[in-house]
């Protein structure tokens, strides 16, 4: 009865999961020391709080009502995670367009690369003059942020062509509809997830470098205020709270891969 338990999709999956969670074990005690030594060496060696507040400190401003530090944080999920499906969205379609005609890539791809050296920055103002001072612009941003990665990983997945496997469709007769869903979906799905992992993180990025041209709220807008009065220790705490929904959004895609790309699992 255990044996038959413990292969069960369900329990395999919850195993598999864990096992990436148990190697970030040694970084957690890196962590660990490292908020002891903050907590206990800043003030021993007399460094003022607006200088490098300690980790109490940062805690008590987070859980401050007065300071609205949830409202903030939905502010920018709300725009990074919009960004982020949409920019995802966006890049892969173009990459079937892209393995389904060549010409199309040809003429496309050096564009894309080209937009990758635009300081996006620089483009922030200029989306906020077309598209309003609201949520848009912000996501626009954390949409061209996540587009690029996954438009690369998804190229090189979909082209990823099991010779043996493609001549074994050709002779049942599959068509292309078929053959993309059969045999390209699933080759791709591993980078696809890659390129996914690296747009979430980027996504929230570029949500608050968004909201650093003239945001009213958000994580980037209270970053801003807090860093002009010196309030340290809210900037910390806007700061760790974007670490942690990028975190948040890496480990739910990680687990959806581990759910997904299930034979890439480790029996």
């Amino acid at each position: 009865m255990d044996n038959a338990l413990s292969r069960t999709p369900l329990t395999q999956w919850l195993r598999g999961l864990g096992e990436p969670l148990q190697s970030f074990g040694a970084a957690a005690l890196v962590f660990l020391l490292c908020l002891a030594m903050l907590q206990w060496g800043v003030p021993a060696l007399g460094i003022p709080a607006y200088i490098l507040p300690t980790p109490s400190q940062v805690l008590s401003r987070a859980l401050d009502p007065e300071r609205r530090l949830a409202y903030h944080v939905g502010i920018t999920a709300l725009e990074g995670i919009s960004g982020f499906v949409v920019g995802s969205l966006g890049g892969f379609l173009l990459a079937v367009l892209f393995v389904h005609a060549r010409p199309l890539e040809a003429a496309l791809y050096p564009w894309a690369v080209v937009s990758q050296t635009v300081p996006i920055v620089a483009l922030a103002p200029l989306l906020v003059l077309w598209f309003g001072n609201g949520l848009l612009p912000r996501a626009a941003i954390a949409a061209l942020f996540t587009f690029f990665p996954v438009l690369v990983n998804s190229t090189r997945g979909l082209r990823l062509d099991d010779q043996a496997t493609l001549d074994l469709l050709h002779s049942y007769g599959a068509n292309r509809r078929q053959l993309f869903w059969t045999l390209r979906v699933p080759q791709c799905l591993p980078f696809l997830f890659t390129g996914l992992k690296i747009g979430a993180t980027l996504a929230i990025i570029g949500a608050i470098v968004g909201e650093f041209a003239g945001a009213a709220a958000g994580l980037g807008y209270l970053i801003t205020v807090s860093t002009y009065y010196l309030e340290t220790d809210l900037t910390f705490a806007a700061v760790s709270a974007a670490s942690l929904l990028g975190i948040g959004l890496y480990v739910i895609l990680l687990a959806l891969e581990r759910w997904l790309v299930f034979w890439q699992r480790p029996s």
